[in-house]
């Protein structure tokens, strides 16, 4: 209830607002009366006093300090009889409360201020339950909608029919579900961007009304209110609605409120169906990509659902992120469960979002900490291939700018037959394989048939390994951290074509460090790292290594 209209029940009728009229339209929540020296320690916000007073008669400085504490504390207003413990309200007091809009009314001293709080108790409960069943009657009106399977659309309707004003409802990822029909497209089409930009800006978390710019709109309106709805995973949504909103009316805003529980609840349910149907996709392509399908007509038909087409070429993508352990433990050690859940959901939607968008016949789905995506062609050619990293290219940078997310992709050969999926899956790993046992970070590797490790396959381990040990020496079997990182600082030093300056800012160490590594492993293996030969002998030596560590690996990737 707010500060005027309590200033026109019967017993304040003689009141006289002597300081601070700006601020009349303050909301008052509750009524206090008390003449205690130590007043403020039992004032809330939001609440008006009235008092005689009487413990501060002879003091003006405490009344100046009462009214700068309570407009600092957010009260509505303090009401002050006069002629009885004080004569008049004192100049001082009445200017400070101008400069900080803190209303103070004057009580003649007929006032009975015992009458004056019952009835205003009375009449801000009198509101109190009328808000109650208003809200109440709202909320039936909203859960009726979706207990008949009306759905975000017809509560939009409805919300934007109680409002009187267009109303619209995006996700999170500010995606449209629904509007209502007085929605002027175009307008709003217009003015979209603005109201992305400015939701991120704001990082809005409470309700806000904001001003559109004129420059960019042709609509009628001049401003929008926006609404956020979060959610128990924390899946939020926003209503928008545009117009000059009346956000200071209690119905308007209970009418709000009430359609984004019932919008809340409605997310929450979407969620859940999109995880079933989420965990079924990921179960057939994880069977697919493990050749657990024994053949192609069950292919075709269980894959039917997800749009899987016999008759195109398909490539494998995968990406994961980089340093995911460190994810799970040093860079987020508060994470929780349900936070990394949704950091990878967000993960996963934004992949299906850009590369849908991009290309008719995508298939996305998780595969252990792998996210994988099947893009089918009519015709894989070079210029499709382009097409494919360019858009690879962007989706990385826009996982690591929207999401803060580094991310590194592998991308296979394409394949004519859907039996053959489980070899694309595997070249896809393999370059994902390829790229991190470079070191790299955020990089996009395509698989190219017969690489080294092809060729290793055909050789006897035996031969490989003593080929190994007779190469690496002391190396070969590091015991100790210290030789651990010598083989790490000469591995990345000779990918690096024993650029002393590159090694060590992959490594993220001084490059005397460096320096005085590759010496030490100079002195181990008994040559110098100058000759073309030396160099590409201990490449293969340390290549046959990642061949080996890689065949154990294997199944854990």
């Amino acid at each position: 209830m707010r500060l005027i209209d309590i200033l026109n029940l019967p017993t304040f009728n003689e009141t006289t607002v002597v300081a601070g009229e700006q601020g009349l339209n303050k909301t008052v929540q509750s009524v206090n009366l008390m003449d205690a020296p130590d007043i403020i320690h039992y004032l809330t916000g939001e609440q008006l006093l009235l008092t005689t007073a009487y413990s501060i008669k002879n003091n003006p400085n405490a009344l100046i300090e009462l009214v700068t504490q309570m407009a600092k504390q957010g009260c509505a207003g303090l009401g002050l009889k006069t002629k009885r413990f004080i004569e008049e309200i004192p100049n001082e007091v009445i200017e400070i409360a101008n400069e900080l809009h803190f209303p103070i009314i004057e009580i003649p001293l007929n006032y009975s201020l015992g009458e004056m709080l019952n009835e205003a108790l009375g009449c801000i409960l009198k509101e109190r339950t009328h808000e109650l069943n208003y809200a109440l009657n709202i909320h039936r009106e909203f859960t009726d909608i979706v207990v008949s399977g009306g759905g975000f659309s017809n509560i939009i309707e409805s919300l934007a029919s109680i409002l009187d004003l267009p109303v619209i409802l995006l996700n999170y990822r500010l995606d449209i579900m629904a509007y209502s029909h007085d929605i002027d497209k175009e307008a709003f089409f217009d003015i979209y961007w603005y109201i992305h930009e400015r939701i991120h800006q704001e990082n809005l978390d409470t309700y806000k009304v904001l001003t559109l710019p004129k420059k960019d709109t042709n609509s009628e309106f001049t401003e929008f209110s926006i609404y956020p709805i979060s959610t128990t995973n924390q899946q939020k949504g926003y209503i928008i609605i545009f117009g000059s909103t009346l956000s200071n009316e209690s119905s308007f805003t209970l009418a709000i409120e009430q359609a984004a529980n019932v919008i809340s609840f409605e997310f929450m349910k979407l969620h859940a169906l999109e995880q079933h149907s989420r965990r079924l996709k990921n179960e057939f392509f994880a069977d697919l990509v493990d050749g657990a399908i024994p053949n192609e007509e069950e292919i075709i038909n269980r894959g039917r659902t997800y749009h899987l087409n016999k008759s195109l070429q398909y490539i494998c993508i995968t990406c994961k992120m980089d340093d995911s352990s460190d994810f799970y433990q040093d860079s987020y050690p508060l994470q929780t469960e349900k936070e990394i859940s949704l950091r990878r959901d967000r993960i996963y939607e934004l992949i299906e979002s850009i590369l849908t968008k991009r290309f008719e016949n995508c298939i996305v789905f998780t595969k252990g900490d792998l996210f994988t995506t099947l893009l089918g062609f009519d015709f894989y050619n070079d210029e499709i291939e382009k097409t494919v990293l360019d858009s690879i290219n962007e989706l990385q940078s826009d996982l690591f700018q929207a999401l803060d997310s580094s991310m590194s992709f592998g991308i296979s050969n394409y394949t004519e037959n859907l039996k053959d999926i489980p070899t694309s899956f595997q070249e896809a790993v393999d370059a994902l394989r390829a790229g991190y046992r470079e070191n790299k970070k955020r990089f996009i590797k395509t698989y190219r048939i017969k690489e080294l490790a092809e060729i290793f396959k055909t050789i006897p381990s035996q031969k490989l390994k003593e080929f190994y040990k007779s190469t690496l020496r002391d190396l070969a079997y590091p015991k100790d951290k210290d030789k651990e990182d010598l083989v790490q600082t000469l591995t990345v030093f000779l990918n690096n074509n024993c650029q002393i300056s590159e090694t060590a800012k992959i490594l993220f160490i001084h490059r005397n460090t460096v320096i005085y590594r590759i010496k030490k492993c100079e002195e181990i293996l008994g040559i110098e790292l100058k000759g073309a030969d030396e160099t590409l002998t201990l490449r293969i030596a340390l290549f046959i290594r990642s061949f080996f560590n890689n065949r154990i690996e294997k199944q854990n990737i």
